[in-house]
C-alpha cells in the first residue's frame, strides 16, 4: 500500500474529556478529524490530540469555538497517508 507525507495541523486540547468532545464536533461538521497521539511539543496537555487537513482548519475552530472548545496547542506536521 502506497503512502505520501502530507502537512496537518494537529490540535492539543487541555484534557481527554475535552479531546474527545472535539473529536465529536469536529466529525459532526464534516471535518476529516482524526484522533492522533499529542506530538510531545504539547507538554503536560492530554495525551490526545486531532488531526485536521490544513483547508479544513478554519471550519474546524469555528465549529469547535461554537461548542464552547478552545484548543491549548497547534502544530503542523507531516504525516502518512495511504494513497490506495
Amino acid at each position: 500500500m502506497p503512502t505520501d507525507l502530507r502537512p496537518f495541523v494537529v490540535l492539543g486540547f487541555r484534557t481527554t474529556h475535552e479531546a474527545l468532545a472535539a473529536e465529536r464536533v469536529l466529525l459532526t461538521s464534516g471535518v476529516d478529524a482524526v484522533p492522533v497521539p499529542a506530538p510531545k511539543t504539547f507538554g503536560a496537555l492530554c495525551g490526545i490530540a486531532m488531526r485536521i487537513p490544513p483547508d479544513q482548519e478554519p471550519g474546524a475552530i469555528a465549529a469547535l469555538a461554537d461548542a464552547g472548545i478552545k484548543p491549548k496547542r497547534r502544530v503542523t506536521i507531516e504525516d502518512r497517508v495511504s494513497t490506495s
